[in-house]
């Protein structure tokens, strides 16, 4: 019995041995998912094949950070082109109305301020499409500058309609522009005499203010020149005496004494009685 028990274990022992062991037709296959007996140089292409596969999966990452990078420069690159369609459009309406707003210098130099602010953000971001893989504009920065662009366009149509006197009578006008002048609001003083010189309504007092007004600025030769303009269209006014003591004066702080005498002269010779004549007495004194 026990003879027969072993010769039984035997033959099983070797019937489930080639099922445990693997079979050598399949050894030193390399596309098998758990390769076996491979030679040096198999298991070099192997170990070849699997960075191979690795370094694929990483070109695939890298191929998606570039597609999703790429989509995010599109959409800034269509942003940016919108703003600068903008500002090329307000920049035409601005040369547009160049001879309009001659006299106004100061508010020019300030809205040509702000575009170049507004150049200086689409410029940094520029800067920052030419590396969108480390920095991007995001949303709050870009409403930030939506939102100062807006401000400007809205300060500039205030402006263009506080300009337009087109609708008004000229009394009212000149009326409104000698109350500026006191009130020493001199810019808006100056838009509402030119027009009214532009529409031939007073030019002579419009003049005179206007050099008035450059005398203030210490704007001297302006203000000779625009004395000249007003005695030249009317010499009987009763702001002659102040007009050629101011002419004097301009003359004088510009160093030209010889025409600075020759109009204090005229103020004491015209107006001897008037208070012009007495600080031209005083100045004529100074310049001898």
């Amino acid at each position: 019995m026990k003879r027969t028990l072993f010769w039984l274990l035997a033959a099983a022992a070797a019937w489930a041995a080639p099922v445990q062991e693997p079979s050598a037709f399949g050894a030193g296959n390399l596309d098998s998912p758990n390769p076996y007996g491979l030679t040096e140089d198999q298991k070099h292409i192997l170990a070849n094949k699997k960075a191979i596969e690795n370094l694929q999966k990483l070109l695939m990452k890298q191929q998606q950070v570039i597609d999703r990078n790429s989509e995010r420069i599109d959409g800034l690159q269509s942003i940016l082109e919108g703003i600068n369609e903008r500002i090329r459009r307000y920049d035409r309406a601005l040369e547009a109305y160049d001879d309009l707003n001659s006299s106004l210098t100061a508010l020019a130099q300030s809205q040509r301020e702000s575009f170049e602010q507004i150049r200086a953000v689409l410029k940094e971001l520029g800067a920052m499409i030419d590396s969108i893989n480390e920095k991007y504009v995001d949303k709050e920065r870009f409403e930030a500058l939506e939102k100062a662009f807006l401000g400007f366009k809205a300060s500039y149509e205030r402006y263009m309609k506080k300009s337009d006197l087109s609708a008004r009578s000229n009394a009212d006008i000149f009326a409104e522009a000698k109350k500026l002048f006191v009130k020493k609001r001199y810019d808006d003083a100056k838009i509402r005499f030119k027009h009214l010189i532009k529409n031939h309504y007073k030019p002579a007092t419009s003049n005179y203010y206007l050099g008035e007004i450059a005398y203030r600025e210490g704007r001297y030769k302006d203000a000779i020149a625009y004395y000249k303009k007003s005695a030249s269209l009317y010499d009987k006014s009763r702001f002659m005496p102040t007009l050629l003591l101011h002419t004097a004066v301009s003359f004088h702080r510009l160093g030209d004494k010889g025409e600075a005498k020759r109009f204090y002269e005229s103020v004491v010779q015209l107006y001897p009685k008037s208070k012009e004549a007495k600080i031209a007495k005083k100045n004529l004194a100074k310049l001898k």
